[in-house]
């Protein structure tokens, strides 16, 4: 499979007015050399599988969709001269990108520790937190 981007904008009426939207085909050259005909499929925004299980490049390519995307995307970041095209290439590549995993230290006894999800930023440890909760 020699897969390539085939890159197209379109025009989407909202409410707030009309808006240029960047859409990326993955096509596969093997098939044929012209776009309808070597059609694979749409590559998503979001690549998570819990966003949307009708997802067909998830369903194509499985646990190697993220490599694929990637691959795919700096490729075509390359060949693209379009400036909104670029700027669309670039936030779906730094949303592919690994998060970094967030370490705290922890204000009472100074241990590096990862913080739980939540609204508000945590500062102390669990061990501190069950000492200060056992002591009330």
């Amino acid at each position: 499979m020699k897969l390539k981007l085939s890159v197209s904008k379109r025009h989407v009426d909202r409410v707030s007015g009309t808006i240029d939207e960047v859409v990326f085909a993955v096509v596969d050259l093997d098939k044929a050399k012209s776009y309808p005909s070597n059609f694979v499929c749409l590559l998503p925004k979001n690549l998570e599988r819990g966003i949307k299980p009708s997802n067909r490049f998830l369903g194509i390519y499985g646990n190697e969709s993220n490599q694929i995307a990637t691959k795919l995307l700096t490729n075509a970041l390359r060949s693209e001269s379009d400036l909104a095209v670029i700027s669309e290439i670039e936030k779906r590549l730094k949303a592919l990108a690994p998060k970094p995993d967030i370490e705290n230290r922890c204000r009472l006894c100074g241990v590096s520790f990862q913080p739980k999800f939540g609204r508000h930023q945590q500062r102390i440890c669990q061990k501190c937190r069950t000492k200060i909760q056992t002591a009330q």
